[in-house]
Order: structure tokens, then sequence, then C-alpha cells
């Protein structure tokens, strides 16, 4: 820190926090879907707030459930394979 000069940490941002406004677009309307990004049908809210809309999550939910099932697959032949090579 007392290596830079004053000017030298203006210029940088050193140590300081930069303030951000939020534009209108950067949040949605008052009961929008945060997946469809259109307004919520049969509207669901999580815990911290989030709106979805009901088919929308559970078809999220569903694809993701897929896709960790199939990572652990590959993950657990690749596991068996190693131990195979580990063996040999």
């Amino acid at each position: 820190y007392g290596v830079f000069s004053y000017h030298e940490r203006r210029k940088c941002g050193f140590m300081q926090s930069e303030k951000a406004r939020l534009g209108a677009d950067s949040q949605l309307p008052f009961g929008y879907c945060a997946l469809t990004l259109q307004p919520a049908k049969d509207p669901v809210v999580t815990p911290s707030g989030h709106i979805y809309s009901r088919e929308a999550i559970i078809e999220h939910l569903m694809a993701k459930t897929t896709e960790l099932k199939r990572q652990r697959e590959a993950w657990e032949a690749e596991e068996r394979e190693a131990e195979r090579e580990a063996a040999a």
C-alpha cells in the first residue's frame, strides 16, 4: 500500500470500492420467471425470492438431474479405468 503514490492509487482504483448503477433492464420486472424471462405462469417462489414458472423450473430440474447422472456415470467409469490401470 505504501509503494503507490496518492495519484497512482486514484488512477488504478486501488483500495477503492466501485459503485455501479444498475439500469432497469438489469432486473426482471416483478412476477417474471427467472428462466423464461416471461411473466410467470403458475408461479413458484424460492426462499431467496426468485420467481419461476412451475413448468419451467420442473423442466430445468429434470434436465439438470439427467445431466448430473450422465456426468456421474462418466466419472465412475473413469475411476474404474484408473483402478484397473493402477492394478495392472
